[in-house]
């Protein structure tokens, strides 16, 4: 089957492969406050926060490309532009899970979360703060796991629009000399 005959089957792939890559990044953004509310010494937490970090980061970069080389070889005729699109949309719906995993988790499972980060606000600039940006700030805070998904999903998924652009230009490998292998071979035998 040709990958470009049918968009049906990239959204339906990305969506699949996107609960896989989103639910990934949401499991190490929870293990990452597990490890900061854990009672670690403060250089543990860092040291340990920036392992998960890096784990997170190379984690997406190294599942997006095993998923777009996969595609490459379970259909033929699979292009940059295509390896390009079906990036795009895995950046789409894998942002989507981990926004909605982290909403899920400020909404249920640590809703003490955004109690402590305005309090840490509160605690750095409330000095300075008017009445008014007091009460600008109340309303933000009874906001915030709205701004925080769709903050969320905005960031995710223009990082992995831009991930899927790089990658794209090498999945799939391209043979330099193919081209010219075959256009030589076209001439020499109309001679």
């Amino acid at each position: 089957m040709n990958i470009t005959d049918s968009r049906k089957i990239l959204w339906n792939k990305a969506a699949k492969n996107g609960l896989v890559l989103g639910l990934f990044t949401a499991a190490c953004r929870i293990l990452a406050q597990i490890v900061a509310g854990a009672g670690i010494p403060t250089a543990g937490t860092a040291v340990l926060n920036g392992i998960i970090w890096l784990l997170q980061f190379g984690g997406c970069i190294w599942i997006m490309r095993f998923l777009m080389e996969r595609l490459t070889r379970q259909f033929e005729g699979v292009d940059n532009r295509d390896t390009a699109r079906y990036g795009r949309l895995l950046a789409l719906t894998s942002s989507l899970i981990f926004a909605a995993a982290m909403l899920f988790d400020v909404l249920f499972i640590s809703p003490e979360t955004v109690d402590r980060q305005m309090d840490l606000y509160y605690q750095l600039y409330g000095q300075q703060l008017d009445e008014n940006t007091r009460s600008a700030l109340k309303t933000i805070e009874d906001w915030y796991p709205q701004i925080m998904f769709f903050s969320t999903w905005i960031y995710s998924w223009i990082y992995g629009v831009i991930l899927a652009s790089i990658l794209s230009i090498s999945v799939p490998k391209k043979d330099p000399f193919t081209n010219f292998m075959n256009h030589t071979t076209t001439d020499s035998s109309h001679e």
